[in-house]
C-alpha cells in the first residue's frame, strides 16, 4: 500500500478513535481502533509493515489524544513485534489467533503505554489501571477485532503482496 493513502488512512482511524470510539462503550470500555488495525496488519502482511503501520498510526493517536508524544508509537510497534508469532505458518490459518493476538497485544500495550507514563513521571496506580481498564479492554477487543480484521483482510486481498514503497 502506498504511503500517500497509508499516511491519510491512519489518520483518519486515530481521529475516529478519539472522536467517535469514546462513544461506544461497554461497561465504560472503548474499542482500541488503532491497536485492533496493527495487530490484523501486522498478522496480514507481518511484522515489518505491522511495524510501519504502528508507528505512524500511534503518532498520529498521540497527536489527536493530547497524551505525551510518541508513547503510542512506541506501544503500539511492542504490539506489531509481539505479533510475530502470528506470522508462522503454523498457526496463520487458525481462526482463534486474530482474537489471542488482540488479547496478548492489548495487555502488551497497556503495559508499556504504563510504563513509559510512569518513566515520564506521570502517576500511575497499576492494579487499578489492570483491574479497571487493561483486563476489560482486552475483552472488548477481542468482541471488536472482526470489524477491523475483516474488512482489512479484505484491503490485503485487494492491494495482492505488495509492499509499501517508502
Amino acid at each position: 500500500m502506498s504511503p500517500y493513502l497509508l499516511i491519510p488512512l491512519l489518520g483518519v482511524m486515530a481521529l475516529l478513535q478519539v472522536t467517535v470510539a469514546p462513544h461506544i462503550t461497554l461497561a465504560g470500555v472503548k474499542p482500541d481502533l488503532m491497536l485492533s488495525i496493527v495487530v490484523s496488519w501486522s498478522l496480514l502482511r507481518g511484522v515489518r509493515e505491522g511495524i510501519a503501520w504502528a508507528f505512524l498510526g500511534g503518532l498520529w493517536l498521540d497527536l489527536f489524544a493530547g497524551g505525551p508524544f510518541g508513547i503510542s508509537a512506541l506501544a503500539l510497534m511492542a504490539v506489531s513485534l509481539a505479533c510475530a508469532a502470528g506470522e508462522l505458518n503454523i498457526f496463520r490459518s487458525h481462526l482463534l489467533l486474530p482474537l489471542f493476538t488482540v488479547v496478548l497485544g492489548t495487555a502488551v500495550f497497556g503495559l508499556i503505554y504504563l510504563l513509559l507514563l510512569q518513566v515520564l513521571g506521570y502517576t500511575v496506580v497499576w492494579l487499578d489501571a489492570l483491574r479497571r481498564v487493561m483486563l476489560p479492554s482486552m475483552a472488548f477487543n477481542a468482541l471488536t477485532l472482526p470489524l477491523i480484521y475483516v474488512p482489512l483482510g479484505w484491503l490485503n486481498r485487494l492491494t495482492g503482496r505488495e509492499q509499501m514503497n517508502w
